[in-house]
């Protein structure tokens, strides 16, 4: 197939990509900008993927280079690494090694493009700006053999189309779903970041959408299959925070699943991200919002401000805003919601947004007393005893933060006995019902 080409305005190029190209120049060897640079550019989008094609194999790239830090990778890559970022240097794909087997070995024909700086020409043998101009996403010549090269460019067919709001052509939507159970053979983590550029798309709902509708999202999410791909809008309304959407996709606010069912959502998440190889970080993240979220939606008008000041100190106030419009989120996006949710949790916000005005108690290290000053009006020993009434006068200023003065818990730590400085600061103060239930998850357990 001969080339097509055709001349544009002279890009700018990075410099030191355009260094790149240079100094494989000046050595002998052809070298040229490809992938999704060169899409993004002829989009008029900002480019942030330098990727280069080159004659030059991965020993002639390191020797080109030696001054540059790099590090070979597997398929004849090279990545040179300046200033923080890096850039990918290939040797030409294909058994031909050439510019053209290469392109013909990408994925899609948008990304199967190559800049000439030398030149100023954009080759583009397989039609890459005219599927640009449809909006399509187009497999190069047999989409079955491309997936079958890399199976997670299943997945990439299905973010790339969300993150450019193209359709996904005839041919290559149905390649992807009857090889769909191909995409378990891709590495989890090549997975998760795939997943992940898809959850911060602007609209991630059309992500799920065609995930569901190719049986991928059956083989990367095969526990959420009854829940998850229902998400979308849910996700379309949340903040683009890896966190904030991933929970957004785990959360289960189907009024009619049982608080026993909703429980498990929270150890679904644990399994699915750490099977994705999370990072543990993460991972306590979003199983905390997605803890906390259940715990919002049972909010009533009969919990004390100390409740509330349990709960905001638990979820930390700079993810309480967050939380609480992942709560949002969920509710607008049920059919038929009624007033009164909505109302609940504008209520809760208000009183929340109230009570993180004024000094919040959130453990020992803010009461007006410390240990010292406990063990000289008690007579206690260092030791657990000193640690367990401090605990103990810090979740009673929950519900009584006025007493957090030096006299006062002075005056309580003295009354303190032994017995009842002993218990395990959750159970202090539990009721029946909803609020007793926050109470006692004030400290969970380890």
């Amino acid at each position: 197939m001969g080339f097509c080409k055709s001349r544009t305005a002279a890009w700018d190029i990075p410099t030191f990509v355009r260094s790149i190209l240079s100094r494989l120049h000046r050595a002998g060897h052809e070298a040229y900008v490809v992938g999704g640079a060169v899409r993004d550019l002829c989009m008029d989008r900002p480019a942030t993927d330098w990727d280069v094609t080159t004659s030059a194999g991965s020993d002639q790239i390191v020797s080109a280079f030696k001054s540059l830090r790099s590090f070979s990778l597997k398929h004849e890559t090279v990545t040179l690494v300046q200033k923080g970022r890096h850039y990918e240097v290939t040797t030409f794909r294909g058994p031909d090694q050439t510019l053209e087997g290469d392109l013909e070995h990408r994925d899609f024909t948008i990304n199967a493009m190559a800049y000439d700086m030398r030149r100023s020409v954009v080759i583009d043998p397989w039609g890459g700006r005219k599927d640009i101009a449809k909006g399509v996403v187009r497999g190069v010549v047999s989409p079955e053999e491309r997936f079958r090269e890399d199976p997670l460019r299943l997945m990439r067919a299905v973010r790339i189309a969300t993150e450019l709001g193209f359709r996904i052509e005839g041919k290559t939507l149905k390649a992807i779903s009857s090889m769909a159970e191909a995409v378990t053979a891709a590495a989890p983590e090549r997975i998760r970041d795939e997943m992940i550029r898809i959850l911060l798309c602007q609209k991630p709902s059309q992500g799920l959408r065609l995930l569901g509708a190719t049986g991928l999202f059956d083989w990367i999410l095969p526990e959420l299959v009854k829940t998850g791909r229902g998400k979308g809008r849910v996700l379309d309304r949340v903040a683009p925070d890896p966190a904030l959407r991933l929970a957004a996709l785990f959360c289960r606010m189907d009024p009619r699943v049982s608080l026993d069912q909703e429980a498990k959502a929270e150890e679904v998440t644990k399994r699915i991200m750490g099977r994705l190889r999370f990072s543990k970080t993460l991972i306590r993240q979003v199983t905390k919002l997605v803890e906390e979220e259940r715990v919002l939606a049972g909010y009533q008008p009969s919990w004390s401000d100390g409740d509330l000041r349990r709960f905001i100190r638990r979820v930390g106030v700079e993810h309480l805003e967050p939380l609480v419009a992942l709560r949002r989120a969920h509710l607008m996006s049920l059919p038929r919601v009624g007033q009164k949710p909505l109302g609940l949790l504008n209520e809760m916000h208000a009183r929340t947004r109230g009570l993180i005005k004024r000094p919040l108690v959130r453990g020992p290290q803010d009461l007006a007393i410390n240990g010292s000053e406990v063990m000289k009006v008690t007579g206690l020993s260092p030791g657990p005893e000193v640690g367990r009434i401090l605990a103990r006068l810090s979740e009673q200023l929950m519900d009584h933060p006025k007493w957090n003065t030096r006299k006062k818990l002075l005056e309580m730590a003295k009354k303190a006995k032994s017995s009842t400085s002993a218990e395990h600061p959750e159970r202090v103060g539990e009721r029946h019902g909803t609020a007793s239930r926050l109470k006692a998850r004030a400290q969970p357990k380890s």
